[in-house]
């Protein structure tokens, strides 16, 4: 082979050889990795056992609730007597469940709306409906066993313009679960008094007829402030003329309008000749309206 022909050979095999150390030294090329997409979570709907957050339409709630050893007077279209759920007033009740007094109770219940479809309940109706789904504790609950004279007649209930018994000569709000107290009547009961007040009757001791006199009586037609450092609710009736703290039981009082009464008339402080300031001496239980009349001047209070 002439030397102009093997110099072209030469360096062709060196620059082969260069390439061949160079494929040999340099670092792997990575290889693509898949990347897989992200495991989707379960989503899961937890109903609120708070009752704080209410239902969405065509759907309801679990709730659990404890619900205390007594009913308690409550007031909202009207008087009556309330379940105690979670130390507070129950307006409603439980579809499934009867409440004994006495007892201490954790209850599961489905909460639903009882007006589907419907924007707003009907008048003084609550916009859900409650159902027992299981009694989970029923729990006797001690109180404390006490025995009261109750007077005849009830009293307005200080800086309020509810009513309250007289028991012992005190003025006590709320009613006695399972006492049917009828003005006119001295009663001696024994009741059982819970931690969060309710009460309970245990034994009508003595019930007789009182003593009353019968006399007549004007009511003005406004209320008019009676109590210090009191709300404007806290108003009482005006009885001959003077602002009155005690009750006319029976009496449908119409507002505006001026009344002469017969009525029986009750002592509740037989043994003091004057009863304290904003306190009750007398009630009243009606007999009958005498008259009744629009009134004659302007209103000057409430």
């Amino acid at each position: 082979m002439s030397p102009s022909v093997a110099k072209p050979v030469i360096l062709s095999t060196l620059l082969g050889c260069l390439l061949v150390a160079i494929a040999c030294f340099a670092p792997p090329k990575p290889e693509p990795v898949e990347r897989a997409e992200p495991e989707a979570r379960p989503t899961r709907v937890r109903e609120s056992i708070d009752g704080g957050d209410p239902p969405k339409a065509g759907r309801s709630q679990t709730l659990d609730m404890t619900v205390g050893p007594a009913r308690k007077e409550c007031y909202g279209p009207f008087r009556r007597m309330c379940l105690i759920v979670d130390g507070s007033f129950f307006y409603d009740e439980i579809d499934g469940f009867t409440h004994e007094p006495g007892y201490q109770y954790r209850l599961r219940v489905e909460r639903y709306d009882a007006y589907p479809g419907q924007k707003e309940p009907p008048q003084d109706a609550g916009r859900y409906g409650y159902r027992l789904l299981e009694m989970i504790s029923k729990d006797r609950v001690s109180g404390e066993v006490r025995e009261a004279a109750v007077a005849p007649a009830r009293v307005q209930c200080p800086k309020s313009d509810e009513v309250c018994l007289l028991l012992d000569g005190k003025p006590t709000r709320g009613s006695i679960a399972g006492f049917d107290y009828e003005p006119g009547h001295d009663y001696r009961i024994r009741y059982e008094r819970f931690h969060d007040g309710s009460r309970v009757l245990q034994e009508v001791v003595s019930r007789a007829e009182a003593t009353g006199i019968v006399e007549e009586i004007t009511v003005g037609p406004w209320r008019v402030q009676c109590y210090q450092d009191a709300p404007i609710t806290a108003a009482c009736i005006v009885v001959n003329g003077e602002p009155f703290y005690g009750t006319i039981e029976g009496f449908p009082r119409r507002h505006g309008d001026e009344y002469t009464l017969r009525v029986e008339k009750y002592d509740l402080l037989p043994d003091v000749d004057t009863a304290p300031a904003e306190t009750a001496k007398y009630s009243y239980r009606l007999l009958k309206i005498l008259s009744e009349q629009p009134a004659s001047q302007p209103p000057s209070a409430n």
